[in-house]
C-alpha cells in the first residue's frame, strides 16, 4: 500500500462515513415518499368508493394502479439511489463544493495518492497529501448532507401515517369494509340514502292518456351525490332511463309529457333503489283531426280555402274580419263540444254542432268564428261520453292583422329644391301594399305672390302609362314628368307636391297614405344657372385635387416597385405599406365616384330646368363617362378600382417577379386614371366655356328685351 494512501486513511475513513450518511438519507427519502403515496392512494380510493360505490372492476383497476405506482416509487426512489456507486472522488467533490476554501486540494491529493504517475514528484505528492490532511482535519463533513427537504417529507409521511392509522382504529367498520372492497369484495357500505316516491299510494297511480305526468321523489339521510336515475318500461316494450331534475328542498322530479300508455318504473340514487311503481293510463277525449277553412274579407280579392285543401290547425295570423270555419274529429264518443274564443279569462263559449263520423259514432263537430280582435285565442273544450273532459284544452293564438296603409318610397325628388318656372321635373316613386294598390295620385298646389295664381291641392291619378303595373298589384313603380310651366309662376312663387296611395280596404274605408310635402321654390334662371356653375367649379377643384393625389399614388407605387419588386415574400410591415397604397387608391376611387354622381346631379337639374341645351349636357355626360370608366359600375370594374385590387394582391404575392408585374400593372392603371381625370376636367372646362357663352347671350337677350319693353312703354305713353 502506498504511504500516501496510508497517510490519507483518516480522510478516506471520514469520506466512508459521509457515504453511509448519504445512503441512509436516500433510504429515508424513498421510504417517506412511499408512505405519502400510500396514504394518498388510501384517501383517494376510499373517498371515491364511499361517494360513488364503485363497481368491482373499477376498484380492482385502482388497486393494480396503486400497486404499480408504489413499485415505481420503490424502484425510482429506493433501489436506484441505493444501488448507485459513490466513489471517494465524488465525495471529495461534494466536500469541496461545501468548503470552497479547499480549492481542489482534496480531490487532487486523493487522485495523486492513488496514482501519482511517472512524472509526479514524490516530494510534491507528499506535500499535497499533508496539506489535504491538515486542511480537512477540522472540517465537518456532515455539512455536505442536506437533510432539510428529506426531513420535511419524512415528517409528512409519519404524520399522515399516524392520521390514517388513527382513523382506521376510530372507524374500524368502515376501514374493514374499505379493505374488503379494495380487493374486490362485494361488501356494501352502510346505507346512507333512503328514497321515497311521492303521491303514489300503494305504489300505483292512474292518469289520463295524453296528459303530462310529473314523478316526484323525496329522500331522507344523505343527499345523493348525483341526480337520481329513473328507469322505466312501458307495457308496449319501450324502456329507457333518465336523470331527474332538482325540484327544490329535498325533492327531485321528472316529467313525462303526454303519457301514451301504462308503464312501471324504479328510482335509484345514492345507495338506494325504490320498489317498482306502476302508472295506469285511461283515455280522455282529444282532437284527432282539425280542419280549418278561411273566408277572407272582400277587399283582399282572395278566394276562400278550397273544401278539399283545408288549412292546418295551430296559431293563426289572419287579416281582421276573416271568417274561420272549422271541422274536427275526436278520438272518443262525444257528449258535447264547445268553442272558447277570446283571451284567457274573457272567453266567449259557443256550443259546436255535433255530427256522426262515417262509422256512425258521435265524434265529429263543426262551427265558425270571425277574427275581430288584434289578439285573441281559440280552443275546443270536449266532454266525452265516458265522463272525461280534456282538462287542459290546447289553446291556439289568433293574431288579427290590420290591413296596413300603402308604403310610398319617393326616389325623385329627394327633397326640397329651387327650380325655374319652365322646369319639367321628373318624378319617380315606388308604392307597396300588403293586399294590392287601388290608386296612386300626384297632388300639387301653387303658392304665388299673385293670389289669383295660387291653387288648392289638385289631384292627378297616375295611369297605366305612368305605372309599371296594373292597379291591384302589391308593388308599383310610377314615373311622371311634372311641368311647372303650366302653372305660369314667377320667381318668388312656390309649388308644393305630394303623393297619395290608396288600397282596396272596404271595411271602415280605404287605407290612405300621403308622402311628405316637397316644396319647389321658383328662382330666376340666372340664379339657378349661377348655382350650378359654382357647383361645377367646386367639382373641378376637387377633381384637380384627386388628380394630384393620383399622380402622387403613381409615384408611390413606383417606389414600392423599386423597394419590393425583388426578393421573396414581404415582411408584415412591408405588406402593410403595400396595402396602405391600395387603401389610398380605393379612397381616390370612392371620391371620384362621388364627384361623378355630383356632376350627373348638376346635369339633370340643368336639363329639366331648361338651363342646359343638348350640347352643354353632352359635355357633362362625357365627363361622367370618363369617371365611370375609372370607378366602374355594376358588373364592370373601373381602372382605379383595378389598380387598388392589384396593389392588395401584390402584398400577398410570394415572388419578386409576380410582385414586379403587379406593381407595373397597378402603375399603368393609375396612369390611365390620372389621364381619365384630366379628360373629365377638359370636358368640364369646355362645358364652362360653352355655358359662359350661353349665359352672356341670355343676358344680352334679357337686356334687349328690357330695352324693347321700355320703348313700348314710352311709345304707349305718347
Amino acid at each position: 500500500m502506498s504511504p500516501h494512501i496510508e497517510r490519507l486513511a483518516p480522510v478516506t475513513s471520514r469520506l466512508a462515513g459521509l457515504r453511509a450518511s448519504l445512503r441512509r438519507l436516500f433510504a429515508l427519502d424513498g421510504l417517506s415518499r412511499i408512505g405519502v403515496a400510500a396514504v394518498a392512494f388510501i384517501l383517494i380510493t376510499f373517498l371515491a368508493d364511499w361517494s360513488f360505490a364503485l363497481p368491482v372492476q373499477v376498484r380492482l383497476t385502482l388497486l393494480l394502479g396503486g400497486i404499480a405506482l408504489l413499485v415505481w416509487i420503490v424502484v425510482r426512489n429506493v433501489v436506484t439511489p441505493l444501488g448507485a456507486r459513490i466513489s471517494d472522488d465524488d465525495l471529495a467533490v461534494l466536500v469541496e463544493r461545501s468548503y470552497p476554501e479547499i480549492n481542489d486540494r482534496l480531490i487532487s491529493a486523493i487522485q495523486l495518492s492513488r496514482n501519482p504517475g511517472p512524472d509526479a514528484s514524490p516530494e510534491l505528492v507528499d506535500a499535497l497529501v499533508v496539506d489535504a490532511e491538515k486542511i480537512t482535519s477540522d472540517l465537518d463533513f456532515s455539512r455536505v448532507v442536506v437533510t432539510r427537504n428529506v426531513g420535511k417529507i419524512a415528517a409528512w409521511a409519519v404524520g399522515l401515517l399516524l392520521v390514517i392509522t388513527a382513523a382506521g382504529f376510530a372507524f374500524q367498520d368502515h376501514a374493514s369494509i374499505y379493505v374488503k372492497r379494495l380487493f374486490g369484495g362485494a361488501t356494501k357500505w352502510p346505507q346512507r340514502t333512503h328514497l321515497e316516491v311521492i303521491d303514489f299510494p300503494e305504489g300505483r297511480r292512474v292518469v289520463p292518456r295524453g296528459e303530462d305526468l310529473t314523478i316526484a321523489v323525496g329522500y331522507t339521510g344523505k343527499r345523493p351525490a348525483r341526480l337520481p336515475l329513473l328507469e322505466y318500461k312501458f307495457d308496449s316494450g319501450e324502456s329507457s332511463r333518465e336523470r331527474m331534475a332538482v325540484l327544490g328542498g329535498e325533492r327531485f322530479q321528472f316529467t313525462f309529457t303526454r303519457v301514451t300508455g301504462p308503464f312501471t318504473f324504479t328510482v335509484s340514487g345514492g345507495d338506494d333503489v325504490t320498489a317498482e311503481h306502476r302508472v295506469d293510463v285511461v283515455t280522455p277525449p282529444s282532437l284527432e283531426i282539425i280542419r280549418l277553412f278561411f273566408e277572407y274579407p272582400a277587399y283582399m280579392r282572395k278566394p276562400a280555402t278550397p273544401s278539399d285543401q283545408p288549412e292546418p290547425a295551430g296559431n293563426l295570423i289572419l287579416p281582421l274580419h276573416t271568417v274561420v270555419r272549422f271541422e274536427a274529429v275526436s278520438n272518443e264518443d262525444l257528449e258535447g263540444a264547445t268553442l272558447a274564443l277570446g283571451v284567457r279569462g274573457k272567453e266567449k263559449r259557443t256550443p259546436a254542432a255535433l255530427a256522426n263520423s262515417p262509422d256512425g259514432r258521435p265524434r265529429t263537430f263543426a262551427g265558425r268564428f270571425s277574427v275581430e280582435e288584434p289578439i285573441s285565442e281559440y280552443a275546443f273544450e270536449l266532454k266525452a261520453k265516458n265522463g272525461l273532459a280534456n282538462r287542459d284544452p290546447m289553446r291556439f293564438a289568433i293574431k288579427g292583422v290590420e290591413d296596413r296603409s300603402p308604403e310610398i318610397t319617393v326616389k325623385e325628388p329627394l327633397g326640397d329644391e329651387p327650380v325655374t318656372n319652365v322646369c319639367a321635373r321628373p318624378l319617380e316613386i315606388e308604392v307597396r301594399d300588403d293586399h294590392g294598390i287601388a290608386r296612386i295620385l300626384l297632388e300639387t298646389r301653387a303658392i304665388a305672390q299673385n293670389k289669383e295664381k295660387s291653387t288648392d291641392w289638385t289631384p292627378l291619378e297616375f295611369t297605366r302609362t305612368q305605372n309599371s303595373r296594373d292597379y291591384g298589384e302589391t308593388r308599383i313603380r310610377s314615373e311622371f314628368t311634372f311641368d311647372v310651366a303650366t302653372l305660369s309662376l314667377e320667381p318668388g312663387d312656390h309649388v308644393e307636391l305630394r303623393f297619395r296611395a290608396e288600397d282596396y280596404k272596404d271595411v271602415g274605408g280605404a287605407n290612405v297614405r300621403l308622402s311628405r310635402v316637397y316644396k319647389m321654390s321658383i328662382v330666376p334662371m340666372t340664379a339657378l344657372e349661377k348655382e350650378l356653375q359654382d357647383a361645377i367649379e367646386k367639382i373641378k377643384t376637387q377633381l384637380r385635387t384627386q388628380k394630384s393625389r393620383q399622380e402622387a399614388a403613381w409615384s408611390r407605387t413606383g417606389r414600392l416597385h423599386t423597394s419590393f419588386g425583388r426578393g421573396e415574400a414581404l415582411a408584415p410591415d412591408q405588406q402593410g405599406e403595400v396595402r396602405q397604397a391600395g387603401f389610398e387608391q380605393n379612397d381616390v376611387t370612392s371620391r371620384l365616384d362621388g364627384l361623378r354622381k355630383e356632376i350627373n346631379y348638376v346635369r339633370r337639374r340643368g336639363v329639366y330646368n331648361k338651363i342646359f341645351d343638348e350640347s352643354a349636357a353632352r359635355q357633362l355626360e362625357l365627363a361622367t363617362d370618363e369617371l365611370l370608366a375609372l370607378t366602374g359600375e355594376e358588373g364592370k370594374t373601373g381602372l382605379s378600382r383595378l389598380a387598388a385590387a392589384r396593389l392588395d394582391q401584390a402584398a400577398k404575392l410570394r415572388t419578386g417577379a409576380e410582385r414586379s408585374t403587379a406593381f407595373q400593372e397597378a402603375q399603368g392603371w393609375q396612369s390611365q386614371t390620372a389621364g381619365g381625370i384630366q379628360r373629365a376636367l377638359e370636358h368640364l372646362d369646355k362645358w364652362s366655356s360653352y355655358q359662359e357663352v350661353i349665359r352672356m347671350t341670355r343676358e344680352i337677350m334679357d337686356q334687349q328685351k328690357r330695352v324693347n319693353d321700355t320703348i313700348k312703354k314710352a311709345g304707349g305713353g305718347k
